[in-house]
């Protein structure tokens, strides 16, 4: 159903006022624009999606189902229409995909594989990202992989190197996997690099044939389920930042991060750096670096930087689903040796 799916125009001014697009970018529908300005338009939604939209798993810890839902009717009120929330992969991309086709844009969704470094390998079918065609070009288009994933459109052009969020490097190949048995089996593979010097680091290879809705319904099965994901272990939420929000050491977050997240001349600023949850931990990656982090000590410490940076609230019933599961943040007691 969502492969033909689209948002009306009412819901579609809703998803502009949560992701505070720009009035010069609100384009309800692209097809008379030049290629030139689809593509402009296309990199500041991408911007603001991620900006305003965190990458978040939080429906897997803190609700009594935990259950992801990729109905379009679910995933709007979900993620427009609550605040603060966003959702993992195959949300967040899902959403996106279908505001894309409702403004017009020729897109469609692939699979991909993550890459993990620690072994050296490509995992199974456990993400998604869009594609999206201007005038002849093709462009990765993601919004949903952490602090490495594209923040811009990634033209699909075998080792061209393009910009991340300076002073980092994107680039994709045209290549084979290292695990596979057939190497005329062809993959675009993502890697990324810090800077210049630094080596270029796979991040997940990905098809280069369109996935239906229902692919997407059974990708989204592992990590949501299975007892190995890393989404079922603990908390994250991702949520990126602009140059235009500046580390003043002593001061920190305060005045910085909530100024930024309240909107004000953030959002003009290009994306260079991402505030990131990662289980009990809170750090703020600027250009590469980690510029401040901070270690959470309780549940109800965790549930204030959730709200407080990343404006996202639990009801009370949501709260105590975490209770006495892996993800939860609990007092260790002090031990007394003799």
């Amino acid at each position: 159903m969502a492969g033909n799916f689209v948002y009306t125009e009412e819901q579609i001014h809703r998803y502009f006022d949560r992701v505070r697009l720009p009035s010069s970018s609100r384009h309800v529908q692209v097809g008379s624009l030049s290629p030139e300005r689809q593509l402009e338009t296309l990199i500041v939604l991408q911007k603001h999606q991620l900006m305003q939209v965190p990458f978040e798993n939080t429906v897997l810890h803190y609700s009594w189902h935990r259950v992801i839902d990729l109905d379009p009717e679910h995933l709007f009120d979900k993620i427009v229409c609550s605040h603060g929330r966003g959702g993992y992969c195959m949300e967040n991309n899902t959403l996106f995909h279908i505001i894309l086709r409702t403004l017009g844009y020729s897109v469609y969704m692939v699979g991909a594989r993550p890459y993990d470094k620690d072994l050296s390998r490509y995992g199974g079918l456990t993400h998604c990202l869009n594609i999206a065609v201007i005038n002849g070009s093709r462009y990765a288009i993601d919004v949903c992989f952490g602090s490495r994933v594209p923040v811009l459109p990634l033209r699909l052009q075998d080792t061209a190197v393009q910009r991340h969020s300076d002073p980092g490097q994107m680039r994709v190949r045209y290549d084979s996997i290292s695990q596979a048995l057939s190497p005329d089996q062809k993959w675009w593979i993502y890697e990324h690099r810090k800077d210049i010097e630094s080596p270029w680091v796979p991040q997940y290879s990905f098809a280069d044939s369109e996935f239906l809705f229902d692919d997407i319904c059974c990708i989204n099965w592992a990590p949501a389920k299975s007892p190995s994901s890393f989404f079922t272990q603990k908390v994250v939420v991702v949520k990126f930042t602009t140059e235009n929000e500046v580390y003043h050491g002593d001061r920190k977050l305060e005045s910085i991060v909530d100024k930024g997240l309240a909107g004000t001349k953030a959002d003009t600023g290009a994306i260079d750096g991402a505030l990131i949850l990662d289980g009990n931990r809170l750090r703020w990656r600027k250009r590469g670096d980690v510029v401040w982090e901070q270690e959470l000590s309780s549940e109800t410490e965790r549930l204030d930087i959730m709200s407080r940076y990343f404006g996202i609230a639990f009801a009370p019933r949501d709260v105590k689903a975490i209770v006495g599961t892996a993800a939860a943040i609990t007092r260790l007691p002090r031990l007394h040796l003799q």
